[in-house]
């Protein structure tokens, strides 16, 4: 999870490693140009960028203070609000769409599907999307894997199918959502992500487990995986998963 202790590194190596999503994920939410959409646990702004190049306004939650940073340098003109998915700082009915990519599994899942419905004015759209693994990196990063495989973790998939687990949030079941939201729909889109060996060891870089050793062991390690890293260029073949529901009507 990420928190406000994370050290400042950390924060570049996300934003340059870790995938974005595609631009079609914002047509689910059906909007139109004038319409307001939320993003909660906005990042760095990997998927808000997708927003604020088709909406015309855009509000973003962040908890996290370097996080929020990076969003208000990376996309300018996009407010940007101190909050959480469990008690957002905006009236009732206040927006058309809510979004939140690669967060929804970090909620306390009641009380933010409660506050995404407050929210949301009604027939408004709730999309939720994750970025696992498809398969393997091209070319093979093996030589990295066994760099890595020490001080890997042993319940996380290896290296990109720690991603890949499962990414369906339960909140559906719960029988708040049931009666409160309609009938859930699912997409998955192809979202290759092509990256030199600086964001390759950016994107592990990210990892909290890396970015949370002293210089004197994280700095070696990222030389030894730079050295490792030898094509000009890599493929991780994400793929981006998406559910997306809307709030009920008033009958």
């Amino acid at each position: 999870m990420v928190t406000d202790d994370m050290p400042g590194h950390w924060y570049e190596d996300y934003e340059r490693g870790r995938p974005g999503y595609p631009a079609q994920v914002v047509d689910l939410a059906e909007l139109t140009p004038s319409g307001t959409a939320l993003e909660l646990a906005a990042g760095t702004g990997k998927f808000t960028r997708q927003l604020v190049s088709r909406i015309a306004h855009v509000v973003t939650v962040e908890p996290d203070s370097g996080m929020r940073r990076r969003l208000v340098s990376g996309c300018p003109g996009v407010e940007v609000i101190d909050g959480t998915a469990e008690q957002i700082p905006l009236a009732d009915g206040a927006v058309d769409a809510v979004f939140v990519a690669q967060a929804f599994h970090w909620f306390d899942t009641e009380p933010a599907v409660r506050e995404i419905a407050r929210v949301l004015r009604p027939g408004g759209a709730l999309v939720v999307m994750w970025n696992v693994a498809s398969g393997s990196a091209v070319p093979s990063i093996t030589a990295v894997e066994e760099l890595l495989a020490p001080i890997w973790p042993r319940d996380s998939g290896f290296p990109l199918d720690m991603m890949s687990g499962d990414w369906a949030p339960s909140a559906w079941k719960l029988p708040f959502a049931k009666k409160t939201f309609t009938e859930i729909h699912e997409a998955r889109l192809a979202n290759p992500q092509t990256v030199d060996a600086s964001g390759l060891v950016a994107y592990f870089g990210s990892m909290g487990w890396i970015a949370n050793l002293p210089d004197d062991q994280r700095l070696p390690l990222i030389d030894a995986l730079t050295a490792q890293l030898t094509a000009e260029a890599y493929v991780l073949p994400w793929q981006t998963r998406v559910q997306w529901t809307r709030l009920s009507s008033p009958s």
